[in-house]
């Protein structure tokens, strides 16, 4: 598999007490700001959970973890099928979506988990999560410092 974004490296950190703070804030702003969801949640790609905003009883642990399976399943599928760079997932249930996303920050990725209503409006949601991640990004090189 060519994509490092679940590999471990030995030059990545864990996320900084000044990074989950900050990473809250844009975790409430998307919600806040984006109409239809009931839940985000950031978490490493290890499948731990790193910071949640739930409307809902959710359990970000469990979410955590089969969120981040799901979307190295998806990226070992897309290496299969020769196709590169996989950034997302869009799953549509009866009563809601779930959007899983790569956050490929330098230091840790992580991956975003948004839940939503069903009647949504994907572009909307798909802008906001953009939004989110260039901002966790952005925090990342600046919170987030490799030591060595």
């Amino acid at each position: 598999m060519n994509d490092t974004l679940f590999q471990s490296d030995a030059n990545r950190v864990k996320p900084s007490h000044n990074f989950v703070t900050a990473a809250k804030d844009v975790l409430h702003d998307l919600v806040h700001t984006t109409s239809g969801i009931d839940g985000v949640l950031l978490a490493s790609t290890d499948g731990f959970e790193v910071s949640s905003i739930f409307q809902k009883d959710y359990d970000g642990g469990k979410l955590s973890a089969v969120g981040s399976s799901i979307l190295a399943l998806v990226q070992a599928l897309t290496n299969e099928a020769k196709l590169t760079g996989c950034r997302s997932v869009i799953l549509d249930a009866q009563d809601g979506k779930i959007m899983i996303s790569a956050v490929p920050n330098a230091n840790m990725p992580m991956i975003v988990i948004v839940v939503t209503k069903q009647q949504v409006l994907l572009g909307q949601i798909m802008h906001g999560m953009t939004k989110a991640i260039n901002r966790l990004n952005e925090l990342d090189e600046q919170l987030n410092v490799v030591n060595g």
